[in-house]
């Protein structure tokens, strides 16, 4: 029976599924656009600054760091540099899509003519045991 209390055809939640609140992502948001100090005196937003060293660590397996008195250089070896364009990339384009291909030379598995002869004779043999 029917729920009298419910429209047939209206959502009972019309203002739709809140959105999520992605706090990490909020909190970097804020945390990158304000402004910090570089080692050449001037002041840049913090996600700049951020996408520069990774830029220059990616490029060339090192990055030199302000840490607002000096600058200090961070190299990494072969994986580390690795780790990170690894990273980097996912981060760009998301993670890879694996796809299974359930065909045999471009024939699905599920019409394939020999498939189903067997299937058939098998359970005909079935019937007669």
């Amino acid at each position: 029976m029917a729920n009298p209390n419910w429209t047939k055809g209206t959502s009972g939640n019309p203002s739709g599924r809140p959105p999520k609140h992605r706090a990490l992502t909020e909190i970097l948001r804020k945390r990158g656009s304000r402004r910090v100090l570089c080692a050449d005196g001037k002041q840049r937003p913090g996600n700049n600054v951020v996408a520069d060293a990774l830029w220059e660590l990616v490029t060339t397996g090192s990055a030199e760091l302000f840490d607002g008195e000096s600058v200090k250089d961070i190299a990494v070896g072969a994986k580390g540099w690795f780790e990170i364009v690894k990273w980097l990339y996912s981060q760009i384009d998301g993670p890879p899509k694996g796809e299974i291909d359930l065909t045999s030379g471009g024939q699905s598995f599920f019409d394939l003519p020999e498939w189903q002869r067997k299937r058939n004779e098998r359970l005909e043999s079935l019937k007669d045991e």
